[in-house]
């Protein structure tokens, strides 16, 4: 099993910052995004984790070898959005395995290792985690997903008022069966795998979701994202103190 962790958007809603710093390096409580990302696949046996960067290419891998990373390298991308990094990725691996695929902009607790148990059971040819959230407002900001059973039925846009319901986390994993057949649904060109991948798969019921609990999950994409998270996880570490 392989991991693709998806870091090659140029971080320009987290400028200044990411002028000098990619938003993968970027420190939450004094810990980079990539250590969370990592942490969150502790429990899974990975053969290797591709991090997938088109700036500061040359910082990442630095501090992949400074940190002693086991088994972490760096792929270079185009900025292609999602779906285009991914298959940039994707070629150059060249391996028919179940891949996890995560978003690098995302810090959680949540343990990948569960969602990969469910995709075992299920071997749909995505397999995607969800929280649910109750603030209309949240499920405003990162779209909503209807299911049946395990099925995802429909993504409802981001900008329609919605009562709490469940969101996708931004961690995945493809089948290696999907991996073997990804031509027929994706090529190396700039798109988003979940505007233009992921309906495809609805429609074709091969798009599963599975709740993960988590402790904490932000998204760390906007400077007023990153710096809430940082103020969010400072509180959740003084109560975990008391």
């Amino acid at each position: 099993m392989i991991s693709i962790i998806l870091a090659a958007g140029q971080g320009t809603r987290l400028r200044p910052l990411t002028y000098a710093i990619p938003k993968i390096l970027l420190p939450i409580n004094g810990k980079v995004v990539l250590e969370y990302l990592l942490d969150n696949m502790k429990n899974l046996d990975l053969e290797h984790t591709y991090v997938v960067v088109s700036e500061h290419a040359d910082l990442v891998t630095t501090y992949i070898k400074k940190a002693n990373l086991e088994n972490v390298s760096v792929i270079r991308g185009l900025g292609w959005e999602t779906g285009g990094d991914l298959s940039i990725a994707l070629e150059e691996i060249n391996k028919s395995e179940d891949y996890i695929v995560l978003n690098g902009d995302i810090v959680t607790d949540l343990d990948l290792a569960k969602l990969y148990e469910f995709h075992r059971d299920k071997r749909p040819y995505v397999s995607m985690s969800l929280i649910k959230l109750e603030d209309p407002e949240l499920v405003k900001r990162f779209g909503q997903i209807e299911m049946d059973g395990a099925i995802v039925t429909k993504f409802l846009e981001k900008t329609a008022y919605r009562k709490g319901g469940y969101v996708n986390v931004g961690f995945y994993i493809f089948d290696h069966d999907f991996i073997d057949v990804r031509s027929r649904y994706m090529s190396t060109r700039k798109f988003k795998i979940e505007h233009d991948l992921f309906p495809t798969l609805v429609r074709e019921k091969k798009l599963y979701g599975k709740e993960i609990n988590t402790s904490y999950w932000w998204d760390v994409g906007t400077l007023e994202s990153y710096i809430e998270a940082e103020n969010n996880m400072i509180q959740y570490f003084m109560k975990q103190k008391k």
